[in-house]
């Protein structure tokens, strides 16, 4: 899965990503296509040098990101935060840009953290747990928004959304529910082993569980802190509505940001999810009062700030090295 070359850690893609990274450039070709590239290209042209203000607008959220993951980190190990603020951007770039899982930038981030006398069962953990806690910040905030479009929009197609994202929670809940009923946490440091291909002795990586779930306190504060940046997200978009001339308010945003992740969740297994996001924003983009131009423009602006960020996260990850894994100890002979 993973291999060290040139500096960087390498995640190997897999065939059918290929396949689904195909599918959704041709379902966003499909729709540039069947709504006008021409009228798009005009609205994004009026953003002009704005489109840098919407490209910085990100880093707030990904710095809060940053924060919630680091508090799950022993203190007195923990790498600098301007480090760790460099190695989520480029899990954020993996994720967005490269044609695998979106864990694969989690993979990524977990290598390269595990170094200040950071293991890397301890690092492997903090990014499993960030990514449960901002999976549940997620659920949390996407709710809001939906239920705020609900009572200020009155269209059914959002009741239907979020009776979804309801079940979807009631699953999580379920999921948990079953988990501890039947010890599976005693597994996921095996399961994790396979899923990030990273993680050291199954015994260390349970160790670093429980260690995590003892401090009540710090999962909180990386639940809040993400909470945040996902507040933080719908100010981006704020951002990109005014860059756009659309004159927006803060609630349209909130409705907007959730709109948008509830479409990577339901992309989730096309890489960035391409076309899906884009099919989102059309499909509901009406109800929110945006023509079908404009919710195509809006779409793109959000897909040219995570190619830029991207771009410099990957040549980021090439000029961060990973930590030289430890030599495996030696039998003693006679």
């Amino acid at each position: 899965m993973t291999s060290d070359t040139g500096g960087a850690t390498k995640t190997k893609p897999s065939p059918w990503r290929g396949w689904l990274l195909t599918i959704g450039v041709a379902l966003l070709a499909i729709l540039l296509a069947t709504h006008g590239v021409g009228a798009v290209r005009e609205i994004l042209a009026q953003v002009g040098w704005q489109a840098v203000i919407v490209i910085a607008a990100h880093l707030p959220v990904t710095f809060l990101a940053t924060v919630s993951w680091q508090v799950l980190l022993p203190p007195d190990r923990r790498p600098p935060l301007t480090f760790l603020f460099r190695v989520r951007l480029i899990k954020e770039a993996v994720n967005a840009l490269l044609p695998v899982a979106q864990v694969g930038g989690d993979v990524v981030r977990a290598k390269l953290s595990a170094r200040n006398g950071l293991t890397l069962a301890e690092s492997t953990a903090s990014c499993i747990v960030d990514v449960l806690a901002g999976t549940v910040g997620l659920v949390l905030f996407v709710l809001t928004s939906l239920i705020v479009a609900m009572v200020t929009l009155h269209d059914p197609r959002l009741a239907q959304a979020g009776l979804t994202l309801v079940a979807i929670v009631m699953g999580i809940v379920a999921s948990a529910f079953l988990v501890q009923r039947t010890g599976l946490h005693r597994r996921l440091g095996q399961f994790s082993q396979r899923w990030t291909a990273i993680a050291g002795r199954v015994g260390e990586l349970g160790e670093a569980f429980r260690v995590i779930g003892r401090q009540r306190g710090n999962l909180f504060a990386s639940w809040a802190w993400h909470m945040a940046a996902w507040i933080a997200g719908a100010f981006e978009t704020y951002v990109s509505m005014w860059a756009l001339g659309l004159n927006p308010t803060l609630l349209q945003a909130l409705i907007v940001e959730g709109l948008a992740q509830t479409a990577k969740v339901v992309g989730f297994a096309i890489p960035g999810a391409l076309g899906v996001q884009e099919g989102g924003y059309l499909l509901l983009g009406g109800a929110l009062g945006l023509t079908p131009d404009q919710a195509l423009a809006l779409s793109l602006l959000r897909r040219l700030r995570e190619l830029t960020l991207g771009v410099i996260g990957l040549v980021l990850w090439r000029t961060t090295r990973a930590p030289a894994a430890e030599p495996e100890p030696q039998p003693v002979t006679a």
